[in-house]
């Protein structure tokens, strides 16, 4: 997995998210934006069709405890389906950007 930031209100992941060091890297990331004063982000998840319960449970922290308006754009239809069946898709801002 990879994560590069653009600008100072986004974050493009690449890869897919698997491993407890990938979820702690990307949690990471995003609050450095956070910290950084963004109140507002947007998510850019290219491959991976799953996300960890612990990036979800810390998205939702940005959302409800924080205020952070997030764009979460999917590049995996299964990820944007995921968090339609979790009923997340409209409290993470979410798009499918797969084509």
């Amino acid at each position: 997995m990879e994560i590069k930031t653009v600008g100072s209100q986004e974050l493009v992941v690449s890869g897919i998210i698997k491993t407890i060091d990938d979820s702690m890297q990307l949690r990471g990331e995003l609050q450095k934006l956070y910290d950084g004063g963004a109140k507002s982000i947007t998510l850019r998840i290219e491959d991976s069709f799953a996300l960890p319960s612990a990036v979800i449970g810390y998205l939702m922290k940005l959302v409800n405890r924080e205020k952070v308006s997030l764009t979460l754009l999917a590049g995996d239809n299964r990820l944007y389906e995921l968090l339609e069946e979790l009923q997340l898709a409209t409290v993470f801002g979410a798009r499918c950007t797969a084509r």
